[in-house]
């Protein structure tokens, strides 16, 4: 694959790279949610910058902004590579994220308006069509799941906690891709998926903030306790 821009016809050299580092960027993190890209894997800007047809200068930039996001990190004498987490990593951020999100969604349940309602309907029924099929499409599942929590976040106006709510989110995306379609993989299990979802959009119909705060504290609760740990690979940096 080729990432390609149009050239800029006024003192473009400045907004040229940091499109192409943008576009760097989109194309690793999806190479993530695809499952290209696992945990504790090696990135070699040179085999980067040749398969994507870019130079090293927007490659090193887009892995700078995995290192701020907490997806990468550099490690001397080895380079840099996608974070390794462990069991008890993955259930620290999950207890974060209990925190932060429970929060949000208490929030957003005093805010949340009749338009920011409807597109939460819409994408719950996206989400239901996309957890009924056969086969499972793992990355189409999850960006419609976060579709749904970040709608509920993001009526709440705290700008800053949603920001802080998806850098966990991102740190977990190859990982959650890992186990996602064993969370769901009867349809017992896609049916809690389903009334999850909808148990949030009735309470933010009726107000209920409170019943709200509960019900996603104790859903995240579940979900560390659900998690199919010993499906998680585990990379050796010295074997990359």
């Amino acid at each position: 694959m080729r990432i390609t821009m149009k050239k800029s016809n006024s003192n473009g050299h400045v907004l040229q790279r940091n499109l192409l580092s943008n576009a760097v960027l989109e194309q690793l993190m999806d190479w993530i949610i695809d499952g290209k890209l696992h945990m504790g894997e090696k990135l070699n800007p040179d085999e980067l910058a040749a398969e994507l047809g870019v130079s090293k200068m927007p490659i090193r930039e887009a892995l700078n902004t995995l290192e701020r996001m907490g997806l990468a990190e550099s490690i001397p004498y080895v380079g840099t590579r996608l974070v390794q987490l462990t069991r008890e990593d993955i259930s620290e951020i999950y207890l974060i994220r209990k925190s932060l999100e429970a929060a949000a969604a208490r929030e957003a349940c005093t805010r949340i308006d009749q338009e920011a309602i409807r597109e939460l309907e819409e994408v719950h029924e996206s989400y239901k069509q996309a957890v009924g099929q056969d086969k499972l499409v793992a990355r189409t599942v999850y960006e419609l799941n976060r579709q749904f929590h970040f709608t509920i976040y993001k009526a709440s106006g705290m700008e800053r906690l949603c920001s802080m709510i998806e850098s966990l989110w991102d740190i977990l995306s190859f990982f959650k891709l890992i186990y996602g379609q064993k969370l769901i993989y009867d349809d017992e299990s896609r049916a809690e998926m389903i009334a999850e979802h909808q148990s949030y959009l009735d309470a933010l119909k009726k107000g209920e903030s409170e019943l709200l705060f509960e019900l996603v504290s104790r859903n995240l609760d579940k979900r560390v306790k659900d998690i199919p740990y010993d499906s998680v690979v585990y990379f050796d940096a010295e074997e990359k």
